[in-house]
Parts: structure tokens; sequence; C-alpha cells
């Protein structure tokens, strides 16, 4: 052991004790929440000074427009045009002009320029007699004489020097039944004044002009009384052909037809002492008495034994008289 080396120990010094290590967390809670408690209320204070600052800016800056002023401004704006949407897209519009032009090219086209007869009713004289014609464009020809209706087919064709003809089947007027005659049409449709001119050669002219046709009204028989048992149709066969059909009506009038003549007589009828008045009308009214009687399921009238129409004849049966001539 070194002699200068002091043999007695001097401890050193101790620093004093602060405490209680439970007594330092509580008192650096304590802190931390007073530290947290001035902030907050800090914020809150900034907030409310800046919130109130800017209030005030805004105040000061925008100045209240006057009642004046706004109510140009609200009319300004409702006088601004409002963008609207088409409606109609373009190639609809095509679409629209193209089908406007092609209705426009057919009126022009058949008002002006058609020359054929079908499409107009057609009139002549015939023995005092007004009649009137229609060609149906499926090829069914129509007559009408007062009160009587003609129903046949008609063809056209061109001959060897390619004239247009018209071949109507059945005798009425001036047509001949099954005789082809050259035909031209001439005027305007549309202004009315179109002519049917036709010929079966020379010396057989005809010529008919456009017109409308004037229906015939029929006078029915006051305080008519029917005969339950007549009324309703009624046809007359032979071989299995269908001949004639009548209709008695109970408001007095009558449809009789003859069928394979294509000719229908609308007309009025009165019952009386075992006889059929019936009255059709041409230029004035035609009467025509005819005998009639009823035996079970067949009525014999103008000479033949008709039935219903849903039954089937079986007798013999003779042709009807003929209707009085026109």
């Amino acid at each position: 052991m070194n002699e200068n080396t002091n043999p007695e120990i001097i401890p050193e010094e101790q620093p004093e004790a602060v405490g209680e290590p439970e007594e330092i967390v509580e008192n650096t809670a304590e802190a931390v929440e007073e530290t947290a408690q001035t902030a907050e209320e800090t914020v809150e204070e900034a907030v409310e000074e800046a919130v109130e600052e800017t209030e005030n800016a805004v105040e000061e800056t925008v100045e209240p427009v006057p009642a004046e002023t706004a109510g140009e401004i609200a009319e300004e704006a409702a006088e601004q045009p409002k963008k609207k949407k088409r409606l109609i897209q373009i190639p609809v519009i095509i679409s629209l002009c193209l089908v406007v032009a092609v209705l426009l090219s057919y009126f022009v086209f058949t008002a002006f320029f058609l020359r054929e007869p079908e499409g107009v009713t057609w009139t002549t004289e015939f023995e005092g007699v007004p009649y009137y014609f229609e060609f149906d464009r499926d090829g069914v020809f129509k007559g009408y004489v007062g009160s009587v209706e003609i129903e046949s087919t008609y063809a056209k064709a061109k001959n060897e020097d390619n004239q247009n003809t018209l071949t109507v089947n059945t005798t009425v007027c001036n047509f001949y039944s099954g005789y082809p005659a050259t035909y031209t049409v001439t005027g305007s449709r549309i202004l009315g004044n179109q002519t049917l001119n036709f010929s079966y050669g020379e010396g057989y002219d005809y010529t008919l002009t456009q017109s409308k046709r004037e229906k015939v009204k029929l006078e029915l028989p006051k305080d008519f009384t029917p005969d339950e048992k007549l009324l309703g149709e009624w046809v007359f066969q032979y071989y299995g052909y269908e001949i004639y059909r009548v209709n008695f009506k109970d408001d007095g009038s009558i449809v009789l037809k003859f069928v394979q003549d294509g000719i229908t007589y609308n007309g009025t009828y009165t019952v009386e002492d075992g006889k059929i008045n019936f009255t059709y009308y041409v230029s004035d009214a035609v009467a025509a008495p005819l005998d009639y009687s009823i035996e079970g399921e067949t009525l014999n009238f103008m000479g033949a034994a008709f039935v219903r129409p849903d039954k089937v004849a079986t007798a013999d049966q003779q042709a009807p008289a003929a209707i009085p001539a026109q």
C-alpha cells in the first residue's frame, strides 16, 4: 500500500431526495391536464376572434344591393332566352320531308296525269235514265241505276295496235258483255272534268263523264205490319247453284239478289191478300205484285221454292218468273 494514500474513505455526497415515485407521477399528470385546459381555452378564444374578424370584414366588403337594382337583375335574367332542346332530330326531319314529297308527287300525278278509269264515278244517260259506273282496282265493275245495283268484272289490255282496251263482262247500258272496247281518258281528275271515251267500232262510240252518284232514298211503307214467318233471308237453288236470294226486313224494306246475273234490287214491300207488293226504283217507282205462300220450311215465291240459307233444297225446283222489265 502506498504510504501517501489516505486509508480513510470519504463517501460522495448524495443529492437530497425529491419525493416518492408516486408523488412524482401524480404531479406530472396534474401538470399535463392544466396545460391541455390552457391550450383548449386558448384555441377557442382564437377561433372566436377569427370568426368575429371575418364577419366584420364581410359586412364591410359586401354592400347591400338596392331593391330596384335587384329587380332589374331578376328581369334581365328572366329575359335571357332559354336554350331549348331540339325535339326532332335531323334524320327524322329529312324522313318526314321525303314522305311529304312522295305524297305530294302522288297527289299531283293522280290529279293531273292519271288517265285510267279506276277510282272515278262515271255517268251517262241511257233512254233518259241516268246510269253510274265504277271500276274498282281489283277488277270489279259496278253499275247503278235508281235503286238497282249491277256487279260484274272487267279487264284491261292492249290490242294489236297498242291501244288500251276495256272489256266489261255484262251487258248494261252501252256496255256489251265480252267485247273489248278501245278507250281514252281526258281531263283533270282533281278538277272533276274527266271523260272516259270508249268505242266498239265505227258508229259505236260512247262517252262517260266524271260525276258523283246520287243515291235513291227508299220511302218505307207507313204502318207496316210484317208477316213474322216471312221475315229474314231465303235462297233459291238450282242443281246446287244459288240463283236468287231475298231478304225481307221488318221495316218494310227488301233486298232481292239475282246472284248469277249480279243484279240487286233494293226496294220496299207490303203483304196483302197472299201477295207481296214489291216496289223498286229506276227513274220512277216500279211496282211488281208477286204471289207467295209458306208451306213448312219452304217459301213459294216468284214461281220457285225458296228455303232458309242453312237448309239444302232437295225438291225439284222450277226457274222463277222474271221481274218485270225495267
